[in-house]
């Protein structure tokens, strides 16, 4: 009777134990298809921070709600409106294009990256 329960209970926790690493392997499966870059132009939040990768330029835009910066694949720098982002539907306001870049702290994120 003694062997049978401790049969019974090294079953129970080998089940609890494959169950665990099923459930486990579910959930990184889905963290994994939710970090797919859609296609187009999209927001997404990466190191805490939202930037838009523009499809047409190839490239993630980020505002710090005074510049606008562009990343060129080493870091960020100040955005020119010279690519395509910001040419059409978009509202300048009054935002002009900082003349002294050297005055500005451009942001130190990183972006995603398939």
């Amino acid at each position: 009777m003694q062997n049978f329960k401790r049969w019974l209970i090294a079953a129970s926790v080998l089940t609890a134990l494959t169950g665990a690493v099923v459930l486990i392997n579910m959930s990184a499966s889905r963290v994994v298809a939710s970090e797919e870059r859609p296609a187009g132009d999209h927001w997404q939040n990466f190191d805490g921070h939202w930037s838009l990768w523009n499809e047409a330029d190839k490239r993630w835009y980020y505002t710090d709600g005074k510049h606008w910066y562009y990343h060129n694949g080493k870091s960020w720098a100040v955005y020119e409106f010279d690519k395509l982002f910001g040419k059409k539907d978009f509202v300048h306001g009054d935002y002009k294009v900082p003349v002294d870049h050297s005055r500005i702290e451009v942001p130190k994120h990183d972006v995603y990256r398939r």
